[in-house]
């Protein structure tokens, strides 16, 4: 399978109080869209795992595309994001994820981790899992998240009808978190990580399947160091310019 796509990306950043403008990008600045993250994939076939720009046909796309990841054969393709600081007390990480088809065993989602790879957080769907919920996974180990707007239906998802989840984790003190789908907070109690210092997120996509309909979409990614002055990092899979190129998926 084939897929003919380039975007390039900008940082927005929020001064205090006021957002300021897309950077200049010159035109010889063209990328996959995935300018600043780090690539991880377990494997060199090109066909067996990897990302894109492309739109996931959902209203999370911004300028008609957002971050895509593929991968099968056992397979994972995974990008890390570094913050210009760590997390604090009361900072913020929200991201958009919309969630195709996924092999039983798959997983897809995304971590926060600290500044050595170390996962502090994870929230993620398994695919073909007995609770149809999203998982979170934190220093008291894996659970189901519960509440409002936390469970998956691959047919509303995806084939005719794809949808997405604003995921929103915000840092306590002494190691807490609250974290919310679309807006509203989970029901879990005791929300707790190892250690405060994250500085890092981590989408990932493990060997959900081969083909369009598995691949996984990510976009609009805030970390808010400071929500006091609004010091925002945004990242968004905007098309500020368009070049053909080739990638082979399947």
């Amino acid at each position: 399978m084939k897929k003919s796509f380039i975007a390039a990306i900008a940082s927005i950043t929020l001064s205090t109080g006021a957002l300021a403008q897309w950077s200049d990008v010159s035109a010889n600045a063209f990328d996959d869209g995935f300018s600043g993250w780090t690539q991880q994939n377990t494997s060199g076939d090109g066909g067996q795992n990897g990302r894109f720009t492309a739109a996931s046909g959902t209203a999370m796309d911004t300028g008609g595309v957002s971050w895509g990841l593929y991968a099968n054969s056992g397979q994972t393709a995974a990008n890390t994001y570094t913050f210009a600081s760590t997390l604090p007390v009361g900072g913020y990480v929200e991201i958009d994820l919309s969630i195709g088809f996924i092999n039983n065993g798959g997983t897809v989602g995304f971590s926060l981790q600290n500044s050595a790879a170390i996962n502090r957080f994870e929230s993620y769907y398994i695919g073909g899992n007995s609770s149809d919920s999203f998982k979170l996974n934190d220093a008291g180990g894996q659970e189901n998240i519960t509440g409002p707007n936390t469970s998956f239906s691959a047919s509303s998802w995806q084939a005719g009808s794809p949808n997405f989840q604003t995921i929103r984790f915000t840092l306590g003190s002494a190691n807490t978190y609250t974290l919310s789908f679309d807006g509203v907070d989970v029901s879990n109690s005791g929300l707790t990580i190892t250690g405060s210092d994250i500085s890092q997120i981590r989408i990932f996509n493990f060997n959900a399947g081969g083909g369009g309909d598995y691949n996984q979409y990510f976009n609009n990614l805030e970390a808010v160091p400071e929500p006091s002055t609004y010091a925002l990092l945004a990242l968004s899979a905007a098309g500020l310019g368009a070049h053909l190129i080739r990638r082979r998926r399947r």
